[in-house]
């Protein structure tokens, strides 16, 4: 029992009281002189006290009628007293405007604005980016090399230039393709090169010429990277992220639910309590304006004054300090729903519309309630899509200590055409005079002339511009065929072994892992079903305790009037009234948010509150 007073002057009061309190009456309408049975024929030696104070009551009685007179007189000529409606000091940043709030409708602005919801949605989005630029490994890729070259090469020939220099000239355009195919590791390449080169070198035929040639190639891994490489598996792990990115948004959203479910109950707890300590100093009030019209009255002593302005001090105290928890737990609710400082809502005071005690899901059995949230929750959700994360890291390392051996092929078509060159070959014009004299000779002798020799031209085909060379190439005069095996081995191979071990205990560490969450979900789920039944019976209890506290009040007020009690009981009455009406709120309020930790617990939080996920 809270005392309202100071102990000392609690005794204080008593005492001056004891006459009309120490014994009271069996009846408030005349005292009885007449001794209990119990009293007659006791073998308890005489109480010369307990007699005197009940002749004092019968001689008294007359005068305690006519306070008790008086007092009746008193109210009816002051007015019947009307509660006192005690005006809270303004809050912080809390305007005039009140906004009614239902609990879906603040489940449903923080699922439109709420900050930590936001971010998650970046990092889902982050993540199905990634897999994208995981994906692009397959995207073909496209080179044109453009370039042209001017080379003076200085030589110790005159077979390559007579001045000591080859002078060479190199206009190309070429074309590369590279394309990874998404089965087996296979890649196919293309290759189109297309040059134009003049050169001063004398026993060119043609001069300038044009080469055109197309490669294409093809490389297909026989043991390491056939079933995977580093590629596929990085999709394959970018697309579980993705999944364990939904999962874990999944998570976030069922939190983020069940924080506003449990903000908004604390809100409703902080009204409900604030507004039994308003009543409460509305009762000291009270009782404090009765006591100073009984003191004027001379029903009352004056030293009662002080205790009962004291009381109402301290609740006064109480009561504004409740007020700040309701600013402080009004505030955390309005993070939860809005999307910054700048919404309206900060300027408004928050009125939750729900007060009732929620519903709990039928859970009667615990093992099925186990198998059901075992079976819902996102968290294990994530830690089996980690799991098979690393299973596909674990098929990679394995993979990566095997030797690598490829097959590769490629086929190529080349063409050629040119302009013959305006020279003459050297060794022919180093002959030409020779031959003339020769020639000379032979007609005086009546011979006929010597040819002078030739060391062959470029043949006909060969003779043209660009659509010679293009024409040459697509015609397969020229081709090229090639097939290999290139073989490398690893010697010791160390880091795909410490890979390899490295997911060997990352798969132990996540079973153990998931062990420990399926704990603690079972630990969750045992709690907030203890939560429940233990909130019920505190509901129950203490409204029961309400109910006889407020009939203890109001004796105890009756008593008070007929001046049979004290001001101190029936302050103490009024705590102990407040006091039950607090534990009823709170166990309501801790009813409220065990039923949301059920539904945490369970995984059913998105079903209750009808709520999908896109």
């Amino acid at each position: 029992m809270t005392s309202p007073t100071d102990p000392k002057e609690a005794t204080q009061v008593v005492t001056h009281n004891q006459q009309h309190s120490a014994k009271r009456p069996a009846s408030q309408d005349s005292p009885t002189i007449a001794p209990s049975p119990n009293e007659i024929g006791a073998s308890t030696p005489y109480d010369f006290r307990a007699a005197w104070a009940r002749l004092h009551r019968v001689l008294t009685w007359p005068a305690a009628a006519l306070r008790r007179a008086m007092f009746l007189l008193l109210v009816v000529v002051v007015g019947v007293q009307a509660q006192t409606t005690i005006q809270a000091p303004p809050r912080v940043g809390v305007g005039l405007v009140q906004r009614k709030l239902a609990l879906r409708e603040s489940i449903e602005m923080a699922l439109r604005h709420n900050l930590e919801i936001e971010i998650e949605k970046s990092n889902t989005a982050t993540a199905g980016e990634a897999l994208r630029a995981a994906r692009g490994f397959y995207d073909p890729t496209l080179r044109w090399l453009p370039a042209i070259e001017s080379r003076n090469t200085p030589t110790g020939s005159v077979l390559l230039g007579s001045d000591g220099k080859l002078t060479d000239h190199f206009h190309s355009h070429n074309f590369y393709f590279r394309q990874k195919l998404p089965f087996a590791g296979a890649g196919f390449n293309v290759d189109f090169e297309n040059g134009r080169q003049s050169t001063t070198n004398p026993f060119t035929s043609l001069s300038p010429f044009l080469t055109s040639r197309l490669v294409l190639s093809f490389s297909q891994p026989l043991v390491r990277n056939r079933l995977i490489d580093r590629e596929r598996a990085e999709i394959q792990i970018r697309r579980k992220q993705l999944d364990v990115s939904e999962a874990e948004f999944e998570a976030r959203v069922i939190d983020v639910i069940t924080r506003v479910e449990q903000a908004y109950w604390d809100l409703v707890a902080a009204r409900q309590d604030a507004e039994v300590k308003r009543d409460n100093v509305d009762w000291a009030q009270r009782q404090l304006e009765q006591n100073r019209r009984m003191i004027a009255a001379g029903t009352l002593a004056a030293v009662e004054l002080a205790a009962s302005e004291a009381e109402l001090e301290r609740r006064r105290d109480t009561w504004y300090s409740s007020l700040g928890v309701v600013t402080e737990v009004e505030n955390a609710l309005k993070a939860m729903v809005t999307g910054g400082r700048g919404d309206e809502l900060w300027k408004d005071e928050v009125i939750p519309v729900e007060d009732k005690p929620l519903d709990a899901p039928p859970t009667e059995d615990l093992a099925a309630a186990v198998t059901s949230a075992l079976r819902r929750r996102p968290e294990l959700r994530q830690i089996s899509l980690r799991q098979e994360t690393n299973d596909v890291q674990k098929r990679l390392n394995t993979d990566q200590t095997k030797p690598q051996v490829n097959l590769v092929a490629s086929y190529g078509n080349t063409g050629l055409g040119g302009t013959l060159a305006a020279r003459d070959n050297p060794f022919s014009a180093a002959q030409a005079d020779s031959f003339q004299r020769l020639n000379d000779l032979s007609a005086r002798a009546g011979l006929p002339p010597l040819a002078i020799p030739s060391f062959g031209g470029a043949p006909d085909l060969l003779i043209g511009g660009y659509g010679t060379a293009v024409s040459n190439l697509f015609a397969g005069r020229f081709q090229t065929f090639q097939v290999g095996i290139a073989f490398d081995l690893t010697l010791r191979n160390r880091a795909a072994e410490a890979s390899l071990a490295q997911s060997v205990i990352a798969e132990r560490r996540l079973k153990l892992e998931q062990a420990r969450v399926e704990q603690a979900i079972e630990v969750q789920v045992r709690n907030a079903l203890q939560g429940i039944q233990t909130a019920r019976q505190r509901t129950a209890a203490a409204e029961a305790s309400a109910r006889a506290a407020r009939e203890k009040l109001d004796s105890e007020t009756r008593l008070f009037e007929a001046g049979d009690s004290t001001n101190f009981f029936v302050l103490t009455r009024q705590n102990e009234y407040a006091d039950s009406r607090r534990r009823a709120v709170a166990a309501r309020l801790d009813l409220n948010k065990a039923v949301a930790r059920l539904e945490q617990a369970l995984g059913t939080t998105l079903t209750v509150h009808q709520v999908t996920l896109r």
